[in-house]
C-alpha cells in the first residue's frame, strides 16, 4: 500500500511539474504566432508557407472622378490594403508655400538653366499656387497620405503575376507604384492592423493630398461588405 501511494504520489507531483513547465514555454500568443518567418529573400517574405510581397503607392493623379481602390476591391487578388493620413498644420504650410512660391518666382524670372529644368521648376511653381489657393480660399486642409497594398499567395509564381496585375490595375488609374525590396518586412508590418506606420518606406510612401481627394481614397464600396465565408462587415 506504502509502494502504491508513493507511485501515485510521484505521478501527481511529475504530471504538476509538466503543466508548470508547459505553462512556462506557451502562452496564448504563441498559439497564433508563426511557425516560422523566411525574411532572406528581398523580393518577398515567407511565413508557414506563405509568401507576401508589399507595394507602395509612390504617385497618383491629383484630380481623382472615383475611387481609385475601387478596381483593387473589386477583385478577388488576396491583399491587405493599408491607408495611413497624417494631417499638417494649416498656417505653416500657407507659410512654407509662400516661402517657396517667392522663391521659384525669382528662379524662373533669372533662369539661365536648360527647357527640362524650367519645367520643372515651373510645374512646381503652378502645383504650390494651387496647393495654397484651395487652402486659404476653398478652405482645403492638406494631409500626407501612404498607401501599402501586400499580397499574398502560397506560390511564388502566382505571387509574381498577382503583383503584375496588381501594378497594371493601378497603373489604369494613374497610380504609380513601387515594390518594397530590402523593405518587405516594413511594408508587411504596416498592412498589419497594428496602427504602425515604419519610418523605413514614409518617405517613399509620403504625398500630400487636400481633402477633397481624400474622398477617393475612401476603401469601400457600400455599406456592407462579405467575405468569402458570407460574414458580414458593416460600415458604419
Amino acid at each position: 500500500m506504502i509502494k502504491i501511494k508513493d507511485s501515485i504520489k510521484n505521478k501527481q507531483i511529475l504530471k504538476s511539474e509538466k503543466m508548470k513547465f508547459e505553462e512556462g514555454i506557451f502562452s496564448e500568443k504563441d498559439y497564433i504566432s508563426p511557425s516560422y518567418i523566411n525574411l532572406s529573400n528581398p523580393k518577398y517574405i515567407e511565413i508557414d508557407e506563405m509568401f507576401y510581397s508589399c507595394l507602395i503607392a509612390v504617385n497618383y493623379y491629383r484630380e481623382q472622378e472615383d475611387l481609385i481602390l475601387r478596381s483593387l476591391i473589386d477583385t478577388n487578388i488576396n491583399m491587405n490594403i493599408s491607408i495611413f493620413y497624417e494631417k499638417q498644420d494649416t498656417y505653416k504650410t500657407i507659410r512654407d508655400l509662400t516661402y517657396h512660391i517667392g522663391n521659384v518666382g525669382v528662379e524662373l524670372k533669372e533662369s539661365k538653366q536648360n527647357k527640362q529644368d524650367i519645367d520643372i521648376a515651373s510645374f512646381s511653381y503652378n502645383d504650390a499656387r494651387y496647393i495654397r489657393k484651395e487652402m486659404q480660399v476653398n478652405g482645403e486642409e492638406i494631409y500626407y497620405m501612404y498607401i501599402y497594398l501586400t499580397v499574398f499567395s502560397k506560390d511564388k509564381k502566382e505571387l509574381e503575376y498577382l503583383l503584375n496585375k496588381v501594378e497594371g490595375i493601378t497603373q489604369s488609374k494613374g497610380i504609380q507604384t513601387r515594390r518594397a525590396y530590402f523593405r518587405e518586412e516594413q511594408g508587411f508590418l504596416s498592412s498589419l492592423p497594428f496602427m504602425q506606420n515604419h519610418n523605413e518606406i514614409k518617405n517613399v510612401a509620403k504625398r500630400n493630398i487636400l481633402t477633397s481627394g481624400i474622398v477617393s481614397t475612401y476603401p469601400f464600396i457600400s455599406s456592407s461588405i462579405f467575405d468569402e465565408e458570407r460574414n458580414i462587415y458593416w460600415n458604419k
